[in-house]
């Protein structure tokens, strides 16, 4: 045989075998209620690619997003079952994962972003701890941003929501208490069922900062903002321990540096939209109510006659503590921050 007839020959039984497939990439299952085209699943997706690109193809992200995978309660239930191995929570999920986030989000704790920021740097390691004992990884903090009542009639004190009907995020302890202590009519819902809450009077009052209210078109069912700011709410990234450990070193260490840039991002951009958002509710038709000063001095009363019921109960004396240390301490630092 002529070594034409040697190569044409190798060629066919080249061409006969069987190719291997294209390795498939891990993917992380990812499950959050924030809606598709919010600043929040942008953020998810740009970490994605940028962590697919990065291992070449290996890693990647499973995103679920707008509540597809149902409320939090039933992600976490997911979760427990290894249906789902990350979650974006911006909700009840947060404390029902780690009860300490609650002494983040008591109300008039924060005054700026520079004393959420502060705060929320000098506590990471706390927290990180804190929801490794709960099985999860902390990837780092989403920012939903501050608070506002919006409401279908105005509402400058707390007597104002006595006679109408307050939603209350389930199971959430610090409203519980509050609006109890305030006298109030609360329903509990979770976030998927506020809007029809809202459509079908069910609720008049809820709350959310001005970004988050567009995009779940809360403010389409309200009349009036009340401009005093509530409190801080935080949102967190969270992995399941065993899915993180399982990753390579060289993947963990990927996977928190970038979570921690695009986190950041998010974090910039959510505050800019938030900032923008008044403007845009303004424009649809909302009236900003701002309360006196001696009514914004009966909201901050209730919530310090509030706090015994709620530290040590709902959440550890030390949470309370370190939250209120740290910002004691850059208090003292720059008193003139904004």
């Amino acid at each position: 045989m002529r070594f034409s007839e040697l190569f044409l020959l190798a060629a066919l039984m080249a061409t006969a075998l069987p190719r291997t497939a294209p390795a498939q990439p891990r993917l992380i299952k990812l499950a959050t209620l924030a809606p598709e085209h919010s600043n929040w699943v942008k953020a998810l997706r740009a970490l994605d690619l940028d962590l697919r690109q990065q291992t070449g193809q290996e890693l990647g992200l499973k995103i679920y997003p707008g509540g597809v995978q149902g409320d939090e309660e039933v992600m976490l239930r997911k979760l427990r079952v290894g249906q789902l191995q990350a979650f974006a929570f911006g909700g009840l999920g947060v404390s029902q994962t780690c009860a300490e986030v609650l002494a983040i989000e008591i109300p008039f704790t924060f005054d700026s972003y520079g004393e959420v920021d502060h705060v929320l740097g000098q506590t990471r390691e706390f927290y990180r701890r804190a929801y490794e004992r709960q099985g999860l990884v902390l990837l780092g903090w989403l920012d939903i941003g501050f608070v506002h009542i919006l409401s279908q009639q105005p509402i400058r004190s707390a007597g104002d929501a006595r006679g109408m009907k307050v939603w209350r995020l389930e199971g959430e302890p610090i409203t519980q208490v509050l609006f109890a202590k305030a006298g109030m009519t609360s329903v509990p819902l979770s976030i998927p069922d506020v809007l029809m809450g809202l459509q079908t009077n069910l609720v008049e009052v809820v709350y959310a900062s001005p970004s988050a209210a567009i995009a779940l078109q809360w403010f389409t069912r309200v009349k009036y903002l009340t401009t005093l700011p509530i409190n801080y709410t935080p949102g967190v990234l969270l992995v399941d321990q065993q899915v993180f450990y399982s990753l390579s070193p060289a993947q963990q260490d990927l996977l928190r540096q970038l979570a921690e840039e695009h986190l950041r991002q998010q974090l910039l951009q959510n505050r800019k939209e938030n900032a923008e958002a008044l403007k845009v509710l303004q424009a649809n038709g909302l009236e900003l109510v701002t309360p006196p000063p001696d009514e914004i001095q009966g909201f901050e009363q209730l919530v310090r006659d509030s706090l015994p019921e709620l530290v040590g109960q709902a959440f550890t004396q030390e949470a309370y503590d370190l939250v209120q240390a740290h910002l004691s301490s850059f208090r003292q630092q720059d008193p003139k921050a904004p």
